[in-house]
C-alpha cells in the first residue's frame, strides 16, 4: 500500500480499497505514512461507542484512550487504563512492534488452545483486563488475576525466531530487529518454554498478581545492542505487589500501580479525556466536527458527518 515492505494476507481488505478504481489515495496520507522523522511521535486519540451484545457479551457504553510512540526503528501502542479488573473478550491491549513478525505483547490467556473459536483464547484477549499505561518508549501492564483462575500466569508473546538477537538476563529478556531493541521483564518472573506448539515464542510469569514493564530502545538514542541492554539492566527498579516505581533510560521517573495515578516525574498523567485525535499529524477535538491533517506544506480538513 505504501510503496515498500511485503505483502502481508491479513490486511487484504485494506490493499482491496488501496486498489479499487474509484479511490485515489490522498498525497498527504501517503506522506505521513512513509514519514521517518529522527526523533519519536507520540500521539493520542480517544473513541466511544455502545457495545454489541450479540459480539461482545455485555451492553451498554464504552470508550478507548490510546496512546502511540512511534520511530523509524519500533513502534509501541496502547489502551490507556481501560476497564481494568473486568472481564475482556477479544481486546489486544497493547503492542510492540519492530517488523511484520517481530511483534511482542502480553494477555491472560483463557485456555492452552490456539483455535479461533475462543475468546478470549490462549494468545487473543484476556479473561481479566490489565491496568495499562505508557509513556513514549516505557509500558507498564498490570496484571490482578482471580484467586480461582486455573491457569494461573499472564504470558509474553516474544517470538525468538523473528528477532536479529535475544538475550534473557537477570530477569530481563531483550531483542534486536535492526536498529530496534526492546526489553521486557515482569515482576513475578519469566520462564522461557522451551516445548509444545508455543516453543521459544512464549515467555511465562507464574503468579496473580504480576507487573510487566516494556522498555523500547533504538540504535539512533541508545548506541548498540549491548549498551542497551546495560543500560536498561542498570535503572532503578522495583517491584511491590501491584506497583512499580521506575527510572527510565531517558532520566524519567515512573511510578503506577493498580489503584493509584500514573506519575511521570511526579507529575499525575491523564489517562482518560483525551482529544479525539492529538498529534503532530492531525487533531480535533472530542467531539469533534473538523479534523485537521498536516504534512509540510499540505493541509486537509474533514468536517466530520452528523
Amino acid at each position: 500500500m505504501w510503496g515498500q515492505g511485503t505483502f502481508n494476507r491479513h490486511i487484504l481488505g485494506t490493499v482491496g480499497m488501496a486498489c479499487c478504481e474509484n479511490y485515489e489515495l490522498p498525497a498527504i496520507i501517503a506522506a505521513i505514512a512513509l514519514d521517518q522523522p529522527e526523533t519519536g511521535t507520540w500521539s493520542k486519540e480517544r473513541h466511544a461507542g455502545q457495545f454489541d451484545p450479540a459480539v461482545d457479551l455485555k451492553s451498554g457504553a464504552w470508550e478507548v484512550n490510546k496512546v502511540t510512540y512511534k520511530t523509524a526503528d519500533y513502534m509501541l501502542c496502547s489502551a490507556q487504563d481501560y476497564q481494568p479488573g473486568q472481564p475482556g473478550y477479544q481486546q489486544h491491549i497493547w503492542q510492540a512492534t519492530l517488523g511484520p513478525e517481530a511483534v511482542v505483547f502480553v494477555n491472560h490467556p483463557a485456555c492452552l488452545s490456539e483455535e479461533g473459536v475462543h475468546r478470549p483464547g490462549c494468545w487473543h484477549g484476556n479473561v481479566v483486563l490489565p491496568r495499562v499505561a505508557q509513556w513514549k518508549d516505557v509500558l507498564i501492564a498490570i496484571h490482578n488475576l482471580p484467586e480461582d483462575d486455573w491457569l494461573g500466569f499472564t504470558h509474553a508473546y516474544f517470538p525468538r525466531y523473528a528477532f536479529d538477537q535475544r538475550v534473557t538476563l537477570d530477569g530481563w529478556a531483550f531483542a534486536r530487529q535492526g536498529d530496534g531493541y526492546i526489553a521486557l521483564t515482569a515482576s513475578t518472573g519469566l520462564e522461557l518454554i522451551r516445548r509444545g506448539q508455543n516453543a521459544y515464542r512464549e515467555l511465562r510469569s507464574y503468579g496473580r498478581q504480576t507487573v510487566w514493564l516494556c522498555q523500547m530502545g533504538r540504535r539512533a538514542e541508545d548506541g548498540s545492542f549491548e549498551e542497551f541492554r546495560q543500560k536498561v539492566a542498570a535503572q532503578p527498579l522495583t517491584f511491590a505487589g501491584l506497583s512499580v516505581d521506575y527510572t527510565s533510560p531517558r532520566g524519567d521517573t515512573i511510578r503506577f500501580g493498580w489503584e493509584t495515578p500514573f506519575y511521570i516525574n511526579d507529575q499525575a498523567q491523564d489517562l482518560h479525556g483525551f482529544k479525539h485525535y492529538d498529534g503532530p499529524y492531525a487533531a480535533a477535538d472530542w467531539p469533534a466536527s473538523v479534523l485537521a491533517m498536516g504534512y509540510g506544506k499540505q493541509l486537509v480538513r474533514l468536517r466530520m458527518a452528523d
